[in-house]
């Protein structure tokens, strides 16, 4: 009889995982943020090389506070320090030393998110995007779906966009990635998935700018996969999380490249996919994605979303994309996984 209810009560887990865990609330205000230092592969803590990423780090973060959790988005700032967003309308933010130690950390609730005529949906913050030059921030919401552009350090929305091909996307499958790139465009992909592709937009500007001309596209992710966020490295191609959800490993991630050359009006793309994260490496609910240049090198951060469950981890990755000189084929090894407020 237990064995027969094995699989039932794995699909009904799975299926939580998937919308988001009953959420237990003990009010709790601590800006303090735990770190711990975890392994790629605890059965063998050596292992470093996934496909092209080479892992630098992993730390589990916790935190007293009842708004920590549920990270869907990411970025780093110039100075170092990353800002997140969750799906309740919270920024998380925090830096690292060099001794690997958390620093300065803040949790507060993210501006525009809570007003008389404003309800939960208008919380479901999923994509974050950052101009370095002038300090403003763009987050994407997903169920009542919109774009808000953010003055510097976070101080009060400074504009607002619906545009009008978003609103044809369904309610909780909306903008999930938001892309901005160097030359001032913006990509939005949205979560649904149709005939496994997503559907994506391509702004030529600021979309909460009038006059920015939107383009259509559609972006196909790897079988079984669906597009989680975006980030543009410094030469110029698209690095993107894919998510998956499934039995009996639960949840994998692939990493994929994408020249932004490739899109355009009605065009389908595809990234070409460089490593995979899926059990027994260390691996969760990977929603958010940044990165940075050091030393002439490229790394790539990856964050987990934990959908305030008990069973799930918010865990900070660190690769480093390898040099084209030792990488090898993709997938070589197959892989059994803010200026401060």
């Amino acid at each position: 009889m237990i064995s027969r209810l094995k699989r039932p009560l794995l699909l009904i887990l799975l299926a939580i995982l998937s919308i988001g865990g009953v959420r237990i609330i003990e009010i709790n205000n601590s800006q303090d943020i735990a770190f711990k230092p975890l392994n790629l592969d605890p059965a063998h803590p050596g292992k470093r090389r996934i496909g092209e990423l080479i892992f630098e780090g992993a730390w589990q973060l916790d935190s007293r506070n009842e708004n920590f959790g549920g990270i869907s988005g990411l970025t780093l700032l110039p100075e170092g320090r990353f800002v997140g967003i969750s799906d309740a309308g919270t920024l998380i933010g925090f830096g690292l030393s060099n001794n690997a130690q958390i620093d300065r950390p803040f949790i507060a609730p993210l501006p525009g998110s809570t007003g008389p005529d404003l309800d939960y949906k208008d919380r479901d913050s999923e994509g974050i995007a950052h101009d370095a030059h002038s300090g403003q921030f763009w987050v994407s919401y997903e169920a009542n779906h919109a774009i808000r552009r953010f003055s510097r350090s976070f101080s009060r929305v400074s504009g607002v966009a619906r545009p009008a091909e978003m609103q044809e996307w369904p309610e909780n499958r909306g903008a999930e990635a938001l892309i901005r790139l160097r030359d001032g465009r913006f990509i939005v992909i949205a979560e649904s998935v149709d005939d496994g592709t997503h559907q994506a937009l391509l702004f030529s500007g600021d979309p909460v700018e009038k006059g920015s001309v939107v383009s259509r596209f559609t972006y196909r992710p790897p079988a079984g996969y669906r597009v989680t966020d975006g980030v543009q490295l410094a030469d110029g191609r698209l690095a993107l999380i894919h998510r998956s959800i499934g039995l009996p490993d639960g949840f994998a991630a692939k990493i994929g490249l994408l020249q932004p050359s490739l899109i355009a009006k009605g065009k389908i793309v595809e990234s070409r996919i460089v490593a995979t994260l899926t059990s027994p490496l260390l691996v969760d609910n990977l929603e958010g994605i940044a990165t940075e240049e050091n030393g002439g090198n490229t790394y790539i951060w990856l964050i987990s979303d934990n959908n305030f469950f008990v069973l799930q981890r918010t865990i900070l990755m660190k690769f480093r994309l390898a040099e084209k000189a030792d990488t090898k084929k993709p997938e070589a090894e197959p892989a059994p996984g803010f200026e401060s407020l």
